[in-house]
């Protein structure tokens, strides 16, 4: 579950539960690593912020931050194949990822190197069995929210196509939910407080006569008014919904070695 009041959308650090502003200061200081290019300074970052979350007793956090701090290793280990072998290198980095597949990361890391990655010819016919994503909804749905879903599916470097669409690769049996209720008062008046959960019961995989394991994902928002709200809830669904969905493909694509 995940829940994103409005302050945290107006990035008020202050306002944040105790774990998820540890967690936001360590996103700060990994990001200035990153802008020089110091990969190795930011798998350390990493491995402070779990080190410190575990003595704090942040339980929330510590599997994504256990998680940032494999793949950040790997992606520091692997660092010498970057530009001379991307393959590899992606490889190296994504196949740790599939470990985590449960984890919620803090960063969009895995995305970014799945992006990364499809941009090279070997990375794409190596996914090229998975990554066409279709969703069948149990319920209807408005069009407005299924194009945010598809916007971040495609965002996380998989395609789209219709329900029943005979490329699909996976399909989604999913449902999309809302729940509102009064929120707290503010200048505006009484705020409107939205949740919104999409629920995947399966995936399936049609080509390799399997499927894998559901997830549920949600979020919760608060504006003055609850279309608005519901739009900003879906949107941080949808985002973590297609992560998990990514981690949930590259499991595939990387099975454990036993």
């Amino acid at each position: 579950m995940i829940a994103l009041l409005a302050v945290a959308f107006a990035g008020l650090i202050d306002a944040l539960e105790p774990s998820e502003r540890h967690l936001e200061t360590c996103r700060i200081a990994v990001e200035e690593a990153e802008e020089v290019a110091k990969g190795d300074q930011a798998h350390g970052v990493w491995k402070a912020c779990l080190g410190e979350a575990e003595r704090l007793g942040y339980t929330d956090i510590v599997d994504g931050l256990r998680a940032i701090v494999a793949v950040s290793g790997a992606v520091v280990e692997a660092d010498p194949l970057r530009s001379t072998q991307p393959h590899r290198w992606s490889v190296a980095v994504l196949s740790e990822a599939a470990q985590w597949a449960n984890a919620t990361f803090p960063t969009d890391i895995v995305r970014r190197v799945f992006r990364q990655w499809m941009e090279v010819d070997e990375g794409r016919a190596f996914a090229e069995p998975i990554r066409t994503v279709s969703v069948h909804w149990k319920l209807p749905v408005h069009p407005e929210d299924e194009q945010i879903v598809r916007r971040y599916i495609e965002d996380a470097g998989l395609k789209w196509v219709a329900p029943g669409h005979a490329s699909a690769d996976t399909i989604l049996f999913a449902r999309l939910d809302r729940a509102e209720t009064d929120g707290d008062s503010s200048a505006q008046g009484t705020l409107r407080r939205v949740s919104r959960t999409l629920v995947v019961e399966k995936v399936r995989l049609p080509a390799r006569s399997t499927s894998l394991k559901g997830f549920t994902v949600s979020a919760t928002a608060e504006s003055p008014t609850g279309d608005e709200a519901a739009e900003r809830a879906l949107r941080v669904t949808a985002d973590a919904a297609a992560q998990r969905l990514l981690l949930r493909l590259l499991g595939e694509l990387f099975p454990p070695q036993d």
